[in-house]
């Protein structure tokens, strides 16, 4: 396996406007330049990516559709021919982008930009100008189990296991091929911070009860289950009290990261041993706010992560020095969110899922 870059040199490519609403999940798709985004209105699209940065910004060929609330996460299996979305809407879809277009659709990817120049024109706005036609497709499976919003969602290295997450605490094993529910448990939480080791053998649960000011009613829990028993094998909350938001393990699967994603913190990183727990080292993270997406490079020697400040960070795994800061900064924790990220198969790409009504896409 050839290294990951490290981004240091990374330049923007592109800034892909999706001004509907916030951009808040991302994946690329297979071994090529094939990215899907989803925003907090349910709807995906998917853009194929020139070879060669620079030019104009490529348009969506296509948009995914079915989802009614916030697509929370994108995932690609690893043949790279089913993308995987879940949802505030309660359900997991599965699509083959790949397959014949259902029909077409008109979508407007500079909304905002409209509004603007039409309030500043008054009168005097011209009519509006047609949108962006695309093609449109439908879900392969739509999944159901669920009853609440779906917040996490993970899957095995082989792509043949799916692990899920809602915010009434339950957690879903499933048999990712023909979708069937292999087990369950559930949690006194929300469901936040989820991950299943390439192996399928651990899960990461990290759970808390959001918006909640008394501390009496205060609950958190960091949790390493058995996947096959559906038992826990390892309780880490006494060891991390704080909001871990977002978790991941290393394609060894001997490391885990937790990532702090409390709204007000430093968002720290904590790289343990996936067996047992044990401490190996603290990163700095994101300040201010917290991370929103983690995740190992391919050949575990960085972590890259995103949150609120609008950037990735790439992290030596080794010693924890930070490598790289891929973005800039856009005015405070509030501002503006970087909610997901993705690495393109060969590594050469980095996009990320902007707060704004944008995506940005880097080359290294």
């Amino acid at each position: 396996m050839s290294e990951t870059p490290t981004f240091d040199k990374a330049t923007l490519a592109w800034t892909l406007p999706w001004q509907t609403d916030w951009v808040t999940a991302i994946a690329f798709i297979g071994g090529g330049r094939k990215l899907a985004a989803g925003n907090r209105r349910g709807q995906i699209l998917v853009w194929d990516l020139p070879e060669a940065p620079g030019g104009e910004p490529p348009v969506p060929v296509r948009c995914l559709g079915g989802h009614t609330n916030e697509v929370t996460r994108l995932l690609a299996t690893p043949d790279g021919k089913t993308l995987i979305s879940s949802s505030y809407d309660h359900t997991i879809r599965y699509w083959n982008v790949d397959e014949p277009a259902s029909g077409t659709a008109e979508i407007i990817l500079d909304s905002k930009d409209r509004a603007a120049a039409a309030k500043k024109l008054g009168d005097k706005a011209p009519p509006p100008a047609p949108g962006l036609t695309v093609e449109t497709q439908t879900a392969q499976q739509v999944l159901t189990a669920h009853q609440e919003w779906i917040v996490g969602l993970s899957l095995s290295s082989d792509g043949n296991t799916l692990l899920s997450g809602d915010d009434a605490g339950q957690v879903i094993v499933w048999d990712r091929a023909t979708a069937n529910e292999l087990r369950r448990w559930k949690v006194k939480g929300w469901v936040f911070g989820l991950a299943i080791s390439p192996d399928a053998g651990l899960a990461l649960v990290a759970e808390r009860f959001p918006l909640v000011f008394t501390p009496a009613d205060h609950h958190r829990g960091v949790k390493l289950w058995d996947v096959e028993k559906g038992e826990v094998k390892h309780d880490l909350s006494a060891q991390y009290k704080v909001y871990i938001g977002g978790a991941a393990f290393s394609p060894d699967g001997q490391l885990l990261v937790l990532a702090q994603g409390n709204e007000t913190s430093n968002g720290k990183l904590f790289l343990i041993e996936s067996e047992g727990g044990k401490p190996v080292r603290e990163f700095p993270g994101h300040a201010p706010g917290g991370v929103h997406d983690v995740r190992f490079s391919p050949d575990g020697r960085y972590i890259f992560s995103c949150g609120r400040d609008t950037l990735v960070r790439v992290w030596n795994v080794a010693d924890g020095t930070q490598l790289a800061e891929v973005g800039k900064p856009r005015g405070g924790q509030f501002k503006d969110i970087w909610h997901a990220f993705s690495l393109s198969a060969d590594r050469q790409w980095l996009a990320a899922a902007d707060m704004s009504g944008q995506v940005v896409v880097y080359k290294a």
